[in-house]
This record gives C-alpha cells, structure tokens and sequence, in this order.
C-alpha cells in the first residue's frame, strides 16, 4: 500500500513537472513568434527550463524518499532516462513552435492576398455598391462567383491603367529634364575650343601690333620721302621697310592661319550641331504617336466611364444577365483603356532611347 501511495505521489509530481514545463514553454513560444528570438535562444531556454523542472522533480525525489530500498535507484535510473531524453523534448517542442510561426505567417500572407485582391475593384458610390451587394446577395453561388470574377477583371484591368499611367508621367518628365539639358550641351558644343581659338587670335594680334605700327610708319616716311625727293632720304627708309616686309608677311600669315583655324572650328562645330540635332529630332515621331495614343486613351477612358453607368444602371434593375453582360463590357473598356497607356508608355520608352543615344554621341566627343 505504501508504494503504491508512493507511486501516486510520484506520477502527480512528474504531471505537475511536466504541465509546468509545457506551460512555460507554451508562454514562451507566444513571445518569440514571428522571429521576435532567435531561434538558438529560443531552443536553449527550452533546455534550460526543461533542465531546471527535472532539478525539481529530482528535489522531491530526496524530501519525499521511498521506503522500499530498490525504488530510489529505480527512480534515479528514470531521471537519467529523462535526462536523457531532455534534447528530444526540447527538439520536439522547438518544431512545435517553428510550426506554428509558419502556420501564422501563412494564414497572415492569405489575408493579405485577399485583402488586396478585395481592394482591385471598381470605384463606386455608395448607393451603386449597395445595389451591387443587392445583386450578389440574390444570385446563387456559381453565378456569384462569376459575377465576382468579372468584377474583379474589371479592377485589375483598372489597376494596370493607374499603374501604367503613373509610369508615364515619371518617363515623360525624366525625358523633358533631359531633353533640356541635350538642346543645352548641343548648343555649347566645342564652345571651349572656339573660345580659346579666338583668345589665340586676338592675343596673336596684340603680339604683333607694334610691328605693324612700326611698318605702316615707315611706309608714311617713305612716302614723305619721295614727295620732298630726298634720296638719301628715301634709300634709307626703302631699305628700312625691306627688312620689315618679310617679317611682317610672316605676322600676317600667322594671323591668317589662327584665323582659319577659328573658322573650321566654328564650321565643325555647326556641322556637329545640326548633326546632334538631327539625332534629337529622332524623337519626333514616337512624339506624334504620343499624341495620336492620347487621343486614343481619351476615347478608351469615355467608352470606360459609359460602360461605368451602364453597369450601374443594370445593378439597379437587379437583372442578373444584364450586370454580367455589362460588367463584361466593362472589362473590355478598361482592357482597351489600360492598353492604350501602356502604348503610350512604350513610345516614352522610344524616346528615352534617343536621348540616350544622343547623349552618348555627345559623351565620345573630345572635351
């Protein structure tokens, strides 16, 4: 009788060991889901918990020892059993936990998805969305879910046409910036080099002023000379211009070749602009299609917003085939509207590509 009371008392420790274990570990794991811990840290308390309730359990086994000799041993022999086990407990709670997080960040990505899936719909009033869930409520399952399969086309076509249009807009004023800056640096095209090529002539000018000045005197003198006739006079400064002619041919060719050298570079520096400018004009075209695809858009976005009505008409008469008839319309219109932007963005695209090009074309030239 006393070992079997003794027995009892054991197996309510062990249960009261292991509910405190379970308990613990269950409190821990609501704090470190989602990747709060690591997960070493996690699986190391877990050890450590379970190694401090088995402590427990080996106290109560000295304050409450067996009166039968063979027990304690035998006790002794299951706490190193347990001991041993300790690491699979351990793994198996970790898992249990690891489990659970995967289960919780699943079920959170499903909400998410259907949460945005819910968001792609069409933008209603309040009285055209209460007659739609009027439309819904009435129809049966299959035709709920087909009606809901519409719809949902419909908004995501819708989706696509935003989101097209917002690339757009960032693509056309990135290409106006840079159209800007093109007709800029094409404008300035060599402006370095004329500049310093007309500093080179007025500085070689300036260099040979006083030669000229000396010249075009001496040539006064020679004429003074032979209006008095005085030829010693006049030999004198013949002689003084002759050792100047020579030299001053030499300044005037040196003149004559800064100059051309200005010239060509100014001639080159034409060329190069209307060339650039050509490969700028590139873009023209894809412009004007531009144009004509916006015109286009604006059709398609009418024959969107007509369809729009209709649709809302049809859910006020509550006619099941009338509202999947327009919703389908519907879609065709937003289909057609969302096509049109993504046109217009791909001759964006095109004109990008040109200033690209030319930017390039640019970048080769020598600075």
């Amino acid at each position: 009788m006393q070992t079997e009371a003794w027995k009892e008392t054991i197996n309510e420790q062990e249960a009261m060991a292991c509910c405190s274990l379970l308990e613990r570990s269950s409190s821990h794991n609501f704090i470190e889901h989602h990747g709060l811990l690591e997960g070493k840290k996690g699986r190391q308390h877990i050890e450590d918990t379970a190694t401090e309730d088995i402590a427990l359990m080996e106290t109560s086994d000295t304050l409450f020892p067996s009166p039968i000799a063979g027990s304690y041993s035998q006790m002794m022999e299951q706490s190193n059993v347990r001991r041993r086990q300790l690491p699979s407990l351990a793994h198996l709670i970790f898992g249990s936990r690891l489990l659970i997080g995967l289960v919780i960040l699943f079920s959170a990505g499903t909400i998410y998805f259907a949460s945005s899936v819910e968001a792609a719909g069409i933008d209603l009033g309040v009285t055209a969305q209460k007659a739609w869930d009027s439309v819904l409520n009435k129809a049966d399952a299959q035709t709920k879910l087909t009606l809901k399969q519409a719809y949902e086309k419909v908004g995501n076509w819708k989706t696509q046409e935003q989101a097209w249009e917002q690339k757009i807009k960032t693509l056309h004023a990135a290409n106006t910036v840079e159209l800007e800056r093109l007709r800029v640096e094409i404008r300035q095209t060599d402006d370095a080099k004329i500049a310093a090529l007309t500093e080179k002539v007025k500085q070689t000018q300036a260099r040979y002023e006083p030669l000229f000045a000396l010249y075009s005197s001496v040539n006064r003198q020679l004429d003074a000379a032979k209006t008095i006739k005085n030829k010693e006079w006049s030999a004198a400064i013949r002689t003084q211009a002759e050792t100047l002619r020579p030299v001053v041919k030499l300044a005037r060719e040196d003149i004559r070749i800064k100059k051309k050298e200005l010239a060509e570079a100014r001639k080159r520096k034409s060329a190069e602009i209307k060339r650039l400018r050509a490969m700028l004009a590139g873009a023209d075209s894809a412009k004007k299609q531009i144009q004509t695809a916006k015109k286009q858009a604006s059709l398609a976005k009418e024959r969107y917003s007509n369809a729009l009505q209709q649709f809302k008409q049809s859910t006020k008469q509550s006619q099941t085939s009338r509202v999947l008839s327009s919703l389908n319309t519907l879609a065709s219109a937003a289909e057609k509207w969302a096509g049109t932007k993504q046109s217009i963005h791909t001759l964006e695209q095109n004109v990008s590509t040109t200033y690209v090009k030319v930017r390039q074309e640019i970048a080769k030239r020598p600075k």
